[in-house]
């Protein structure tokens, strides 16, 4: 039963399964405060696919210190999601959901040079 004059659509999330490793790691990432491209087109099989679930581990000796996602294209801070160290040297651990463009590529930014930082492409949503 629906509600009149709303459309409902299933969205479902393809499973990548269960990675061996991360896809990314601080060593392939460019860490200096400005957008970076980030191509997930190798991981993301589906090139209908709109939406891509990141997890993302973290840690840093700097409280504050971050990395945040976007849609690549945009061109404000507003909409996007991020991981921020919270403690000195702990690990923080999120998952994130980021819009990607029609080519598969998201935009990062972290805001400086992260002792560690760990992501893997868990699935996403075509």
């Amino acid at each position: 039963m629906g509600i009149s004059g709303i459309s409902t659509t299933l969205i479902q999330l393809a499973d990548r399964g269960d990675p061996a490793a991360y896809d990314y790691t601080e060593a392939g990432l460019t860490m200096n405060n400005t957008w970076q491209n980030l191509d997930v087109l190798a991981v993301v099989i589906d090139t209908d696919a709109s939406w891509v679930l990141l997890a993302v581990l973290l840690n840093d000796p700097n409280v504050g210190d971050n990395i945040m996602f976007r849609k690549d294209g945009n061109a404000n801070a507003i909409a996007m999601a991020g991981v921020i160290a919270q403690v000195a040297n702990q690990d923080v651990f999120a998952q994130v959901l980021v819009p990607c463009s029609t080519s598969q590529v998201i935009e990062y930014r972290a805001n400086a040079a992260l002792a560690s930082c760990d992501i893997v492409v868990l699935g996403w949503i075509a």
